[in-house]
């Protein structure tokens, strides 16, 4: 049996739209700021952020042989399953939902509190996580009673995101001129980026602001010709984000003297304020609080899909199924980005992140040479699948090693400088190994049946 591609799926333009908005979240409104505390330079920061574009970059090129070789929906969750073990892709579910999700929301959530607080008048008596707990309560009410308009909202902000960096870089290179014509400021902060460690960390932060280069695999069985949209779609939203990054974070380190922004996590609207005064400022920020709203909004609602989904396999509790199930995972997700708010800080959480979600996507990319150790075995046994396309190409297997070595190195050294920051992976693999005999119990064999029929039918 054929599988046949509908001609009314995703083309091009819409999976690559797909990628940015996935990738342009609240990390880079956030990010330089910590960044210049650690590096203290102009050149650094920049260097910084270009490495995570091009691991990111690795990354989609990784991703695209996976779509090539499994062109199903499913993210994580499906390639480790199905290449590993399923074990292996309920941590990943589990890390979605977690890191993913909830700790997605909640660094949303705080991003849209520090930049509230430049255009709302704040009670010197009310808690500092009021307002990010405020943010969270009403995602959640949103999407309890009103998905479909949430939905709709969501994809108006972020076109008005994107609008709104794109118009800040050409004003700010306008006042500021361009990188060549300008002299890199000095920075009279005290500063520990000078030590690889330093540097490690700070592109672990901005590797966190890269994630969701691999949004259109999720989609990937509604893709238009998926075997060869969605890699082209992750490589070039990828791209263009990379160049988008690297031009509004060069912005915001000319616009206003390195010392102001080190340290501070409203990095947009200091720059907003140098160059186009308060004006600036306030509309900088109601743009960003807009924004970051849209995107704890956006993982509310995507978090309760693949919950509702793991438990359609047997991987979670079946009162998580079907819309009703949906409420109940918006509430209990909601409920542990709150958690988070309150347990951690901004910059810490940022780390956290970083380190959990890269290593997940990497050992999601390492099953391309568990594929490709298996295609070999394949073709040797058989001459059957001695024309099998979807194998990887050397392209694919050298973008994964560079994708993975680049991680688990930022990664590790990293968590030599800050070992607290592998607490969160910890504490996820634990709540995992926990829940997996219940669950081995309860829906493994939902899991295998349906994965043996979609491999037979690709194999068809």
């Amino acid at each position: 049996m054929t599988q046949r591609v509908s001609s009314d799926g995703f083309g091009l333009t819409t999976l690559t739209a797909l990628v940015m908005t996935g990738m342009i979240g609240s990390g880079v409104f956030v990010t330089s700021g910590f960044a210049v505390e650690s590096l203290g330079s102009h050149t650094l920061v920049m260097a910084a952020w270009l490495v995570g574009g091009l691991v990111a970059l690795c990354g989609a090129v990784a991703y695209g042989g996976l779509a090539r070789r499994l062109p199903k929906s499913g993210g994580e969750y499906l390639y480790l399953s199905r290449s590993l073990h399923p074990f292996c892709g309920f941590l990943a579910g589990i890390v979605s939902l977690t890191a993913g999700f909830s700790g997605g929301m909640a660094f949303a959530a705080m991003t849209c509190q520090e930049y509230a607080k430049g255009i709302l008048s704040w009670p010197a008596w009310m808690p500092s996580q009021t307002l990010a707990t405020a943010v969270l309560i009403i995602c959640c009410l949103i999407h309890v009673e009103a998905g479909r308009m949430a939905a709709r909202l969501n994809t108006s902000i972020v076109l008005l995101k994107i609008l709104t960096l794109i118009c800040l870089i050409i004003f700010g290179y306008s006042v500021v001129g361009w990188p060549s014509a300008v002299p890199e400021r000095s920075v009279q902060v005290v500063s520990t980026g000078t030590t690889i460690g330093g540097f490690a960390m700070t592109v672990v932060w901005v590797m966190f602001s890269y994630t969701g280069f691999n949004e259109a695999i999720y989609v990937a069985s509604e893709a238009r010709v998926g075997r060869r949209t969605v890699p082209r779609a992750l490589v070039l939203g990828t791209l263009l984000t990379t160049l988008l990054y690297l031009a509004i974070n060069d912005v915001f380190l000319r616009a206003a003297p390195l010392a102001e922004l080190a340290g501070q996590s409203q990095v947009a609207a200091i720059a907003a304020t140098a160059l186009g005064g308060r004006t600036a400022q306030w509309w900088m920020s109601v743009v960003i609080v807009l924004s970051t709203l849209s995107a704890a909004a956006g993982m509310t609602m995507a978090g309760s899909r693949v919950a509702g989904a793991m438990a359609e396999d047997g991987l979670l509790p079946r009162w998580l199924k079907g819309q009703s199930g949906r409420r109940w995972a918006v509430l209990v997700q909601t409920g542990l980005a709150i958690i988070l708010v309150y347990a951690t800080t901004l910059q810490n959480l940022l780390g956290m992140l970083g380190v959990t979600l890269s290593l997940c996507s990497a050992m999601t990319v390492a099953t391309l040479f568990w594929s490709e150790r298996q295609s070999c075995s394949e073709k040797q046994s058989s001459d059957a699948s001695a024309n099998d396309s979807s194998a990887p190409s050397a392209l694919v297997l050298a973008a994964a090693t560079v994708y993975c070595a680049a991680t688990v190195f930022f990664a590790g050294l990293y968590g030599w400088h800050d070992p607290w920051q592998f607490g969160g992976v910890a504490a996820i693999i634990l709540v995992a190994a926990l829940l997996w005999p219940w669950t081995r119990s309860s829906g493994f064999l939902t899991l295998n049946h349906a994965q043996h029929d979609s491999v037979e039918q690709l194999k068809t």
